[in-house]
Protein backbone atom coordinates (compact mmCIF):
# COMPACT_ATOMS: atom_id res chain seq x y z
CA UNK A 1 0.00 0.00 0.00
CA UNK A 2 1.38 3.14 -1.39
CA UNK A 3 2.19 5.34 1.96
CA UNK A 4 -0.29 8.31 0.68
CA UNK A 5 -2.90 6.04 0.61
CA UNK A 6 -2.44 4.79 4.10
CA UNK A 7 -4.97 5.83 6.66
CA UNK A 8 -4.56 8.15 9.02
CA UNK A 9 -4.87 6.81 13.27
CA UNK A 10 -5.71 9.54 16.04
CA UNK A 11 -5.56 6.71 19.41
CA UNK A 12 -7.31 9.12 22.09
CA UNK A 13 -7.54 7.30 25.46
CA UNK A 14 -7.96 8.65 29.04
CA UNK A 15 -6.37 7.10 33.07
CA UNK A 16 -9.32 4.90 35.10
CA UNK A 17 -12.23 5.40 33.11
CA UNK A 18 -14.71 2.22 33.58
CA UNK A 19 -16.44 0.79 31.11
CA UNK A 20 -20.24 2.04 32.29
CA UNK A 21 -18.93 5.86 32.80
CA UNK A 22 -20.36 6.80 29.11
CA UNK A 23 -23.73 7.25 28.06
CA UNK A 24 -23.41 4.98 24.70
CA UNK A 25 -22.61 2.15 27.74
CA UNK A 26 -26.11 2.60 28.92
CA UNK A 27 -25.22 4.96 31.98
CA UNK A 28 -28.75 7.42 32.54
CA UNK A 29 -26.37 10.13 34.49
CA UNK A 30 -23.57 10.88 32.89
CA UNK A 31 -23.74 13.57 30.09
CA UNK A 32 -20.84 12.37 27.38
CA UNK A 33 -23.04 13.82 23.66
CA UNK A 34 -19.93 13.50 21.48
CA UNK A 35 -18.65 9.80 22.69
CA UNK A 36 -22.34 8.99 22.17
CA UNK A 37 -22.61 10.50 18.84
CA UNK A 38 -18.83 8.85 17.74
CA UNK A 39 -20.09 5.32 19.06
CA UNK A 40 -23.16 6.19 16.70
CA UNK A 41 -21.01 6.57 13.57
CA UNK A 42 -18.72 3.40 14.45
CA UNK A 43 -18.39 0.60 16.34
CA UNK A 44 -18.71 -0.51 19.82
CA UNK A 45 -16.79 -3.08 21.72
CA UNK A 46 -18.89 -4.45 24.75
CA UNK A 47 -15.74 -6.81 25.93
CA UNK A 48 -12.61 -4.39 25.80
CA UNK A 49 -10.48 -5.57 28.61
CA UNK A 50 -7.31 -3.96 30.46
CA UNK A 51 -4.64 -6.82 30.24
CA UNK A 52 -2.74 -5.41 33.25
CA UNK A 53 -5.13 -2.78 34.69
CA UNK A 54 -2.36 -0.07 36.16
CA UNK A 55 -1.12 2.47 34.08
CA UNK A 56 2.44 1.91 34.08
CA UNK A 57 1.99 -1.40 32.36
CA UNK A 58 -0.93 -0.74 30.09
CA UNK A 59 1.00 1.87 28.24
CA UNK A 60 4.46 -0.68 28.15
CA UNK A 61 1.35 -3.22 26.52
CA UNK A 62 0.28 -0.70 24.06
CA UNK A 63 3.00 0.21 22.38
CA UNK A 64 4.91 -3.20 22.90
CA UNK A 65 2.01 -5.86 21.59
CA UNK A 66 3.76 -7.57 24.56
CA UNK A 67 2.26 -8.68 28.54
CA UNK A 68 4.64 -7.26 31.09
CA UNK A 69 6.67 -9.74 32.27
CA UNK A 70 7.98 -9.16 28.40
CA UNK A 71 7.87 -5.78 27.94
CA UNK A 72 9.71 -4.60 31.18
CA UNK A 73 6.90 -2.67 32.58
CA UNK A 74 6.28 -4.99 34.99
CA UNK A 75 4.65 -2.29 37.43
CA UNK A 76 4.70 1.65 37.39
CA UNK A 77 7.72 3.50 37.17
CA UNK A 78 9.64 0.72 35.42
CA UNK A 79 10.76 1.58 31.74
CA UNK A 80 10.25 0.14 28.37
CA UNK A 81 12.80 -2.67 27.65
CA UNK A 82 14.58 -0.49 24.34
CA UNK A 83 15.01 -3.82 22.56
CA UNK A 84 11.86 -4.32 22.64
CA UNK A 85 10.15 -2.75 18.89
CA UNK A 86 7.21 -0.83 19.11
CA UNK A 87 3.31 0.66 17.49
CA UNK A 88 5.68 3.70 17.04
CA UNK A 89 9.01 2.10 15.52
CA UNK A 90 6.46 0.24 13.11
CA UNK A 91 4.57 2.79 11.77
CA UNK A 92 7.44 5.18 11.58
CA UNK A 93 9.42 2.50 9.17
CA UNK A 94 5.59 2.35 7.37
CA UNK A 95 6.31 6.14 6.58
CA UNK A 96 3.89 7.96 9.19
CA UNK A 97 4.72 10.60 11.02
CA UNK A 98 4.37 9.69 14.80
CA UNK A 99 3.58 11.84 17.59
CA UNK A 100 2.46 11.10 21.20
CA UNK A 101 0.79 13.85 23.56
CA UNK A 102 -0.15 13.58 27.42
CA UNK A 103 0.68 11.42 29.83
CA UNK A 104 3.48 9.38 29.13
CA UNK A 105 4.24 7.03 32.18
CA UNK A 106 7.56 5.26 30.85
CA UNK A 107 9.87 7.82 31.94
CA UNK A 108 10.99 11.38 32.70
CA UNK A 109 11.62 14.26 30.34
CA UNK A 110 13.65 15.32 28.64
CA UNK A 111 13.00 12.76 26.14
CA UNK A 112 15.43 11.88 24.05
CA UNK A 113 15.36 10.07 21.11
CA UNK A 114 15.47 6.51 22.82
CA UNK A 115 13.60 7.52 25.46
CA UNK A 116 10.67 8.18 22.90
CA UNK A 117 10.30 4.55 21.88
CA UNK A 118 9.91 5.72 18.15
CA UNK A 119 8.08 8.70 18.57
CA UNK A 120 9.11 11.89 16.37
CA UNK A 121 7.45 14.14 18.69
CA UNK A 122 6.58 13.82 22.49
CA UNK A 123 4.62 16.43 24.08
CA UNK A 124 4.22 14.39 27.38
CA UNK A 125 4.47 14.48 31.56
CA UNK A 126 5.75 10.99 33.72
CA UNK A 127 2.33 10.85 35.74
CA UNK A 128 1.43 14.93 37.67
CA UNK A 129 -1.73 13.37 38.95
CA UNK A 130 -2.27 17.44 38.69
CA UNK A 131 -4.50 18.81 35.94
CA UNK A 132 -3.66 22.59 36.23
CA UNK A 133 -0.90 24.18 35.64
CA UNK A 134 1.37 21.05 34.46
CA UNK A 135 4.92 21.17 33.05
CA UNK A 136 5.63 19.10 29.84
CA UNK A 137 8.25 18.70 27.23
CA UNK A 138 7.91 18.59 24.04
CA UNK A 139 11.14 15.80 23.06
CA UNK A 140 14.00 17.57 24.55
CA UNK A 141 12.95 20.78 25.25
CA UNK A 142 11.78 22.12 28.99
CA UNK A 143 9.96 21.54 31.06
CA UNK A 144 7.46 24.10 29.61
CA UNK A 145 4.90 25.22 31.80
CA UNK A 146 1.02 25.93 31.09
CA UNK A 147 -1.93 27.41 32.28
CA UNK A 148 -5.41 25.86 32.36
CA UNK A 149 -6.74 22.73 32.40
CA UNK A 150 -4.11 20.15 31.28
CA UNK A 151 -6.54 17.89 29.02
CA UNK A 152 -7.82 21.11 26.94
CA UNK A 153 -3.82 22.34 26.77
CA UNK A 154 -3.23 18.84 25.12
CA UNK A 155 -6.11 18.78 23.07
CA UNK A 156 -4.75 21.98 21.57
CA UNK A 157 -1.47 20.42 20.89
CA UNK A 158 -3.20 17.74 19.04
CA UNK A 159 -5.13 19.63 16.87
CA UNK A 160 -1.62 21.94 16.07
CA UNK A 161 0.17 18.68 15.38
CA UNK A 162 -2.33 17.64 12.81
CA UNK A 163 -2.43 20.95 11.29
CA UNK A 164 1.23 21.13 11.06
CA UNK A 165 1.48 17.50 9.73
CA UNK A 166 -1.51 18.84 6.95
CA UNK A 167 0.68 21.54 6.23
CA UNK A 168 3.85 20.38 5.94
CA UNK A 169 3.68 16.85 3.99
CA UNK A 170 -0.65 16.09 3.26
CA UNK A 171 0.70 13.19 1.47
CA UNK A 172 2.32 11.56 4.48
CA UNK A 173 -0.07 9.63 6.60
CA UNK A 174 0.32 10.37 10.88
CA UNK A 175 -0.20 8.71 13.62
CA UNK A 176 -0.76 10.65 17.06
CA UNK A 177 -1.45 8.89 20.68
CA UNK A 178 -3.22 11.36 22.53
CA UNK A 179 -2.81 10.63 26.42
CA UNK A 180 -5.45 12.46 28.87
CA UNK A 181 -5.13 12.17 33.04
CA UNK A 182 -8.43 12.37 33.99
CA UNK A 183 -10.98 11.21 35.32
CA UNK A 184 -7.76 9.52 37.24
CA UNK A 185 -8.01 10.95 40.84
CA UNK A 186 -8.22 13.93 42.48
CA UNK A 187 -11.44 13.95 41.11
CA UNK A 188 -12.15 17.59 41.31
CA UNK A 189 -9.36 18.66 39.49
CA UNK A 190 -11.68 19.73 36.48
CA UNK A 191 -13.49 22.93 34.77
CA UNK A 192 -16.12 23.97 37.09
CA UNK A 193 -18.85 24.63 34.50
CA UNK A 194 -19.01 20.85 34.22
CA UNK A 195 -19.07 20.40 38.14
CA UNK A 196 -22.94 19.92 37.32
CA UNK A 197 -23.43 16.91 38.68
CA UNK A 198 -25.73 16.28 41.82
CA UNK A 199 -24.60 13.28 44.51
CA UNK A 200 -28.00 12.48 45.78
CA UNK A 201 -29.34 12.27 42.11
CA UNK A 202 -26.34 9.52 40.92
CA UNK A 203 -27.57 6.09 40.74
CA UNK A 204 -24.93 3.83 42.68
CA UNK A 205 -24.10 0.23 41.46
CA UNK A 206 -25.90 -2.64 43.83
CA UNK A 207 -22.17 -3.82 44.69
CA UNK A 208 -20.98 -0.71 46.41
CA UNK A 209 -21.30 -1.10 50.22
CA UNK A 210 -24.28 0.81 52.13
CA UNK A 211 -21.84 2.28 54.65
CA UNK A 212 -19.90 3.47 51.41
CA UNK A 213 -22.94 5.40 49.32
CA UNK A 214 -22.75 9.03 50.41
CA UNK A 215 -19.06 9.08 49.98
CA UNK A 216 -19.77 7.30 46.94
CA UNK A 217 -22.18 9.39 45.54
CA UNK A 218 -19.86 12.42 45.64
CA UNK A 219 -16.56 11.09 44.53
CA UNK A 220 -18.74 9.88 41.27
CA UNK A 221 -20.12 13.23 41.03
CA UNK A 222 -17.00 14.85 40.31
CA UNK A 223 -15.90 11.73 38.44
CA UNK A 224 -18.72 12.84 35.62
CA UNK A 225 -17.83 15.94 35.86
CA UNK A 226 -14.59 14.85 34.35
CA UNK A 227 -15.90 12.73 31.62
CA UNK A 228 -18.36 15.57 30.47
CA UNK A 229 -15.46 17.76 30.48
CA UNK A 230 -13.05 15.11 28.47
CA UNK A 231 -16.35 14.40 26.42
CA UNK A 232 -15.76 18.13 25.39
CA UNK A 233 -12.44 18.00 24.38
CA UNK A 234 -13.17 14.89 22.31
CA UNK A 235 -16.09 17.07 20.25
CA UNK A 236 -13.27 19.65 19.72
CA UNK A 237 -11.25 16.91 18.20
CA UNK A 238 -13.52 15.70 16.05
CA UNK A 239 -14.71 19.38 14.66
CA UNK A 240 -11.17 19.52 13.99
CA UNK A 241 -10.55 16.04 11.79
CA UNK A 242 -13.40 17.42 10.11
CA UNK A 243 -12.59 21.03 9.37
CA UNK A 244 -9.18 19.92 8.22
CA UNK A 245 -10.70 17.30 6.31
CA UNK A 246 -9.60 14.10 7.41
CA UNK A 247 -12.15 12.35 9.10
CA UNK A 248 -12.99 10.23 6.18
CA UNK A 249 -9.56 8.40 5.79
CA UNK A 250 -8.55 8.20 9.87
CA UNK A 251 -9.02 5.69 12.35
CA UNK A 252 -10.31 7.53 15.91
CA UNK A 253 -10.00 5.45 18.72
CA UNK A 254 -11.09 5.95 22.07
CA UNK A 255 -10.48 3.73 25.14
CA UNK A 256 -8.95 3.49 28.36
CA UNK A 257 -5.77 1.93 30.17
CA UNK A 258 -7.95 0.74 32.87
CA UNK A 259 -11.22 1.42 35.27
CA UNK A 260 -11.67 2.75 38.53
CA UNK A 261 -13.87 0.81 41.59
CA UNK A 262 -15.35 3.90 42.78
CA UNK A 263 -15.87 2.41 45.93
CA UNK A 264 -17.70 -1.29 43.91
CA UNK A 265 -17.09 -3.72 46.11
CA UNK A 266 -15.42 -1.68 49.09
CA UNK A 267 -12.17 -0.68 47.46
CA UNK A 268 -10.55 2.71 48.49
CA UNK A 269 -7.63 4.08 47.06
CA UNK A 270 -3.78 4.42 47.71
CA UNK A 271 -4.25 7.06 49.88
CA UNK A 272 -6.92 5.25 52.42
CA UNK A 273 -4.56 4.21 55.01
CA UNK A 274 -7.03 3.37 57.45
CA UNK A 275 -8.22 0.25 55.41
CA UNK A 276 -6.20 -2.89 54.74
CA UNK A 277 -3.73 -2.75 52.14
CA UNK A 278 -5.52 -5.15 49.64
CA UNK A 279 -8.90 -3.06 49.62
CA UNK A 280 -6.81 0.05 49.32
CA UNK A 281 -6.82 -0.46 44.86
CA UNK A 282 -9.39 1.49 43.04
CA UNK A 283 -7.86 -0.52 40.56
CA UNK A 284 -5.67 -4.03 39.51
CA UNK A 285 -8.17 -6.41 40.55
CA UNK A 286 -9.94 -8.70 38.70
CA UNK A 287 -13.51 -7.13 38.93
CA UNK A 288 -15.24 -5.66 36.18
CA UNK A 289 -15.05 -2.27 37.76
CA UNK A 290 -10.97 -2.60 36.95
CA UNK A 291 -10.79 -4.38 33.93
CA UNK A 292 -13.31 -3.35 31.43
CA UNK A 293 -12.85 0.00 29.35
CA UNK A 294 -14.91 1.60 27.15
CA UNK A 295 -13.40 0.87 23.38
CA UNK A 296 -15.23 3.51 20.30
CA UNK A 297 -13.60 3.43 16.79
CA UNK A 298 -14.76 4.80 13.33
CA UNK A 299 -13.07 4.91 10.73
CA UNK A 300 -12.56 3.29 6.96
CA UNK A 301 -14.51 0.41 6.63
CA UNK A 302 -16.17 0.31 10.31
CA UNK A 303 -19.77 -0.08 10.09
CA UNK A 304 -21.19 2.87 11.16
CA UNK A 305 -23.73 2.34 14.25
CA UNK A 306 -22.83 -1.74 15.30
CA UNK A 307 -21.48 -2.96 18.70
CA UNK A 308 -19.42 -6.35 19.19
CA UNK A 309 -18.73 -8.83 21.95
CA UNK A 310 -15.92 -9.78 20.73
CA UNK A 311 -13.08 -10.00 23.50
CA UNK A 312 -10.49 -7.16 22.32
CA UNK A 313 -7.77 -7.31 24.86
CA UNK A 314 -5.63 -4.51 26.06
CA UNK A 315 -2.36 -6.78 24.55
CA UNK A 316 -3.82 -6.89 21.19
CA UNK A 317 -4.02 -3.23 20.66
CA UNK A 318 -0.72 -2.72 19.18
CA UNK A 319 -1.00 -5.52 16.18
CA UNK A 320 -4.78 -4.21 15.14
CA UNK A 321 -3.87 -0.60 14.70
CA UNK A 322 -1.04 -1.88 12.72
CA UNK A 323 -3.39 -4.50 10.69
CA UNK A 324 -6.20 -1.46 9.89
CA UNK A 325 -2.89 0.90 8.70
CA UNK A 326 -1.90 -2.36 6.56
CA UNK A 327 1.10 -2.67 8.48
CA UNK A 328 2.89 -5.94 9.60
CA UNK A 329 3.61 -6.64 13.32
CA UNK A 330 7.22 -7.17 14.62
CA UNK A 331 9.14 -10.55 16.01
CA UNK A 332 7.77 -10.99 19.21
CA UNK A 333 4.47 -9.08 19.61
CA UNK A 334 2.22 -11.47 21.82
CA UNK A 335 -0.96 -9.81 20.63
CA UNK A 336 -3.27 -10.93 17.89
CA UNK A 337 -4.86 -8.64 15.23
CA UNK A 338 -8.38 -8.08 15.69
CA UNK A 339 -8.97 -5.52 12.95
CA UNK A 340 -11.39 -8.10 11.16
CA UNK A 341 -13.60 -7.38 14.69
CA UNK A 342 -13.02 -3.66 14.23
CA UNK A 343 -14.30 -3.95 10.42
CA UNK A 344 -17.13 -5.99 11.31
CA UNK A 345 -15.80 -9.22 9.53
CA UNK A 346 -16.53 -12.60 10.33
CA UNK A 347 -13.34 -14.58 12.06
CA UNK A 348 -12.68 -16.54 15.23
CA UNK A 349 -12.83 -15.25 18.41
CA UNK A 350 -10.48 -14.97 21.20
CA UNK A 351 -11.85 -17.25 23.68
CA UNK A 352 -10.48 -15.13 26.75
CA UNK A 353 -8.59 -12.53 27.91
CA UNK A 354 -5.64 -13.15 29.82
CA UNK A 355 -5.00 -10.81 33.07
CA UNK A 356 -2.00 -10.17 35.30
CA UNK A 357 -0.77 -8.00 38.16
CA UNK A 358 2.44 -8.59 38.69
CA UNK A 359 3.51 -5.39 41.15
CA UNK A 360 2.55 -3.40 44.39
CA UNK A 361 1.45 -0.29 42.01
CA UNK A 362 4.57 1.68 42.84
CA UNK A 363 8.23 0.91 44.05
CA UNK A 364 8.07 0.98 47.59
CA UNK A 365 4.68 0.69 48.12
CA UNK A 366 4.56 -2.27 50.52
CA UNK A 367 1.89 -4.84 50.23
CA UNK A 368 -1.08 -4.18 47.71
CA UNK A 369 -3.28 -5.88 46.28
CA UNK A 370 -1.03 -8.86 46.35
CA UNK A 371 0.23 -10.97 42.43
CA UNK A 372 -2.48 -12.72 40.81
CA UNK A 373 -3.07 -14.36 37.57
CA UNK A 374 -6.94 -14.41 35.48
CA UNK A 375 -8.83 -14.46 32.94
CA UNK A 376 -12.41 -13.41 31.77
CA UNK A 377 -14.35 -15.13 28.39
CA UNK A 378 -16.60 -12.78 28.83
CA UNK A 379 -19.48 -14.83 30.82
CA UNK A 380 -17.18 -16.24 33.24
CA UNK A 381 -13.99 -14.09 35.18
CA UNK A 382 -11.39 -16.19 36.92
CA UNK A 383 -8.53 -15.22 38.96
CA UNK A 384 -6.37 -16.92 41.84
CA UNK A 385 -3.27 -15.74 43.95
CA UNK A 386 0.08 -16.49 44.17
CA UNK A 387 0.47 -18.59 47.39
CA UNK A 388 -3.28 -18.08 48.03
CA UNK A 389 -2.91 -14.43 49.40
CA UNK A 390 -6.29 -13.68 48.94
CA UNK A 391 -9.56 -15.82 48.13
CA UNK A 392 -9.71 -17.14 44.61
CA UNK A 393 -12.75 -15.60 42.21
CA UNK A 394 -15.31 -16.96 40.01
CA UNK A 395 -18.21 -14.68 38.63
CA UNK A 396 -20.75 -16.03 35.98
CA UNK A 397 -21.16 -12.16 34.73
CA UNK A 398 -23.97 -13.30 33.10
CA UNK A 399 -26.53 -14.37 35.64
CA UNK A 400 -24.40 -12.20 38.41
CA UNK A 401 -23.31 -8.74 36.14
CA UNK A 402 -22.52 -7.10 39.52
CA UNK A 403 -20.23 -9.83 40.39
CA UNK A 404 -21.42 -10.02 43.67
CA UNK A 405 -21.84 -13.86 44.35
CA UNK A 406 -18.13 -15.61 44.10
CA UNK A 407 -18.68 -19.33 42.90
CA UNK A 408 -15.37 -20.18 43.77
CA UNK A 409 -14.67 -23.47 45.88
CA UNK A 410 -18.29 -24.44 45.21
CA UNK A 411 -18.84 -28.40 44.76
CA UNK A 412 -21.35 -27.46 42.50
CA UNK A 413 -19.19 -24.94 40.58
CA UNK A 414 -15.78 -27.57 40.37
CA UNK A 415 -15.93 -28.77 36.98
CA UNK A 416 -16.19 -25.18 35.75
CA UNK A 417 -13.16 -23.58 38.26
CA UNK A 418 -11.35 -26.77 37.00
CA UNK A 419 -11.86 -26.10 33.02
CA UNK A 420 -10.70 -21.95 34.01
CA UNK A 421 -7.86 -23.22 35.51
CA UNK A 422 -6.66 -25.24 32.79
CA UNK A 423 -7.22 -22.32 30.52
CA UNK A 424 -5.29 -20.10 32.80
CA UNK A 425 -2.27 -22.87 33.22
CA UNK A 426 -2.24 -22.60 29.39
CA UNK A 427 -2.29 -19.20 29.20
CA UNK A 428 0.78 -19.46 31.50
CA UNK A 429 2.49 -21.71 29.07
CA UNK A 430 2.03 -19.86 25.71
CA UNK A 431 2.98 -16.74 27.32
CA UNK A 432 6.20 -18.48 29.04
CA UNK A 433 4.82 -16.09 32.59
CA UNK A 434 7.21 -16.87 35.11
CA UNK A 435 4.47 -16.29 37.46
CA UNK A 436 4.75 -19.90 39.51
CA UNK A 437 8.50 -20.69 38.55
CA UNK A 438 10.13 -17.46 38.08
CA UNK A 439 13.05 -16.15 40.80
CA UNK A 440 11.41 -13.56 42.85
CA UNK A 441 12.84 -10.59 45.18
CA UNK A 442 12.82 -12.11 48.54
CA UNK A 443 12.04 -8.76 49.80
CA UNK A 444 9.14 -7.54 47.67
CA UNK A 445 8.09 -10.65 45.84
CA UNK A 446 8.48 -8.99 42.65
CA UNK A 447 9.39 -11.25 39.96
CA UNK A 448 13.22 -10.83 38.67
CA UNK A 449 12.82 -10.62 35.39
CA UNK A 450 15.75 -8.16 34.32
CA UNK A 451 13.56 -5.19 34.82
CA UNK A 452 14.86 -1.59 35.09
CA UNK A 453 13.87 1.83 36.87
CA UNK A 454 12.73 4.41 34.99
CA UNK A 455 14.18 7.10 37.15
CA UNK A 456 17.67 6.33 39.44
CA UNK A 457 15.52 7.38 43.06
CA UNK A 458 13.48 4.19 42.64
CA UNK A 459 16.55 1.89 42.98
CA UNK A 460 17.09 2.48 46.87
Amino acid sequence: MPAHKKPNLLFVFDDQHRHSALGAYGNRDVRTPNFDRFAEQGRLFEQCISTCPISGPYRGILLSGRYPHASGVIDNEYALNPKVPTLAQALGKAGYRTGYIGKWHLGYGPYTEEKRHGFDYLAANNCEHAYFDVAYHENEEGPIPIKGWAPEHETDLALRFMERHQKDDPKKPFALVLGWGPPHWPYDHYPKEFDTYDPDRIELPPNVPVQMEAFARRELAHYYGNVSGLDAQFGRLMAGLEKMKLADNTYVIFTSDHGDHLSSHGYGKFGDRWMHHSRRASKATPYAESIRVPFLVRGPGVPAGTRTDAILAAVDLMPTLLGLCGVRKPKGVQGVDRSCHVLGKDAERADSAYLQILGPGWPGNGKWVGFWRGLTTGRFTYARWLNEEQETLLFDNELDPWQMVNLAGRPETRGLQEALEARLKIWMKETKDPFETGPRDPKTGILQLGQRFTHPRYER
